[in-house]
């Protein structure tokens, strides 16, 4: 609503503030939601997760790729393993082994035609899954 004041046309001073108070409240609002998830724009989950099973020997390795600057800070904390949709075992971690990508062993049972997965989770964001049917 514009108002005519002399030569000149003027936005009534409400109009004014309320476009003035929407506009920090939303500067405001957006600075939390950065200040609070600082850590998020280098979050990642893992990129890949790949299984191969060795029936001879009963021995699942996970080979993830997780690229990080520092494994000690960023990391896979924690791999869990799922024979047939259930819980085989979970292990944690506090590092990772590089900075890029890294296989883990586990010993694992199973029989030709069963579906092992396994989940890795990052330390801060994220997590991937890999599958495989066991030959």
């Amino acid at each position: 609503m514009l108002s005519s004041k002399g030569d000149h046309w003027s936005i009534p001073r409400r109009t004014r503030c309320s476009r003035v108070g929407t506009t920090a409240l939303s500067m405001l609002i957006a600075l939390v939601l950065f200040a609070g998830f600082p850590f998020a724009a280098g979050a990642h989950s893992p990129k890949e997760v790949v299984l191969s099973y060795d029936s001879a020997k009963h021995i699942l390795e996970v080979r993830i790729t997780h690229s990080v600057k520092d494994p000690a800070s960023h990391y896979i904390k924690k791999v869990e393993i799922k024979k047939n949709g259930k819980a085989s075992s979970v292990t944690e971690y506090q590092s990772q082994p590089g900075p890029e990508t890294f296989s883990y062993s586990y010993p694992l049972d199973a029989a030709p035609g069963d579906i092992i997965e396994a989940t890795g989770t990052c330390s801060i964001f994220g997590s991937k899954t890999g599958k495989l049917t066991a030959p």
